[in-house]
């Protein structure tokens, strides 16, 4: 009788990683297949992003098989299975989800998300750790982009009163912060430059997020249209660089405008 697909993938991953099995797969630790891991998720993001549903079910499959992997190798030092850490999360869920599976309940949104930190924080002292020793910013992996650690920062501190009222306020921050980096380009201060980009894009992820867009997902999409494009624009010149500089820029931004009125071209 066939094995279910679960069953059959983790069976593959533990022949993979058994002795006689494949010698990349045995080589990987913990913290190499954890890179990859990120890695397929961060595919998968992109995938749903382009809602592209047929790209996004394999990404997903993908990024099952690098958990189901760590697992295997968290596995092979703790003994701990792959039910074992499905049941970990089971029971997560039901603890920080109770206005679903207990009495308290939860009007909306934020009621729900206050139910889930009370619960952490209960958790974080049964553990002997200090809730309320944090700070009110949370701490994101060091694998999260810039862009996603200055919007989550910002929400969190928006929380806190530490906000413009609306959108009107950050428009002129930005063209205040572009000003200021303008400034310091004309002075030829590198230092100073460095610094104002930083203080532009803060800026820009800020106007984006009081948009209600979150500026990592925005960046993913401008950089997976403008692969699309520069791809498009390349094969107009046989894929050859030299070709393309002497064409010129005027040929190429031609280029560039006949790429976007493509059939399925990106907006």
């Amino acid at each position: 009788m066939p094995l279910p697909e679960t069953e059959r993938l983790l069976e593959i991953i533990h022949t993979l990683r058994a002795p006689g099995g494949c010698p990349w797969d045995r080589k990987q630790t913990l913290v190499s297949a954890a890179r990859y891991t990120v890695d397929e998720a961060a595919e998968l993001l992109e995938a749903a992003l382009a809602e592209d549903d047929a790209a996004a079910t394999e990404e997903l499959g993908d990024l099952l098989f690098m958990t189901a992997f760590c697992r295997e190798i968290l596995g092979e030092r703790t003994g701990r299975s792959f039910d074992d850490v499905a049941g970990l999360a089971a029971d997560k869920l039901v603890r920080r989800h109770p206005h679903v599976f207990g009495d308290a309940s939860a009007a909306d949104q934020a009621e729900s998300q206050e139910h889930w930190n009370a619960v952490k924080a209960a958790e974080k002292r049964a553990r002997g750790e200090d809730p309320d020793q944090e700070c009110l910013l949370k701490d994101l992996p060091a694998s999260a982009s810039p862009l996603r650690q200055a919007y989550q920062h910002q929400k969190d501190a928006a929380r806190a009163g530490f906000d413009w009222p609306d959108a009107a306020g950050v428009w002129d921050k930005v063209a205040e912060e572009l000003a200021e980096l303008r400034r310091a380009a004309e002075a030829g201060d590198p230092a100073a430059v460095r610094h104002e980009v930083g203080d532009v894009l803060l800026a820009v992820v800020n106007l984006a997020r009081k948009l209600d867009v979150e500026a990592d997902d925005a960046l993913r999409l401008a950089n997976r249209r403008f692969r699309e494009r520069f791809r498009s624009v390349a094969a107009r010149f046989g894929r050859d660089p030299e070709a393309m500089r002497r064409a010129g820029l005027d040929a190429l931004e031609a280029a560039w405008q006949a790429a976007k009125r493509e059939p399925g071209a990106a907006g």
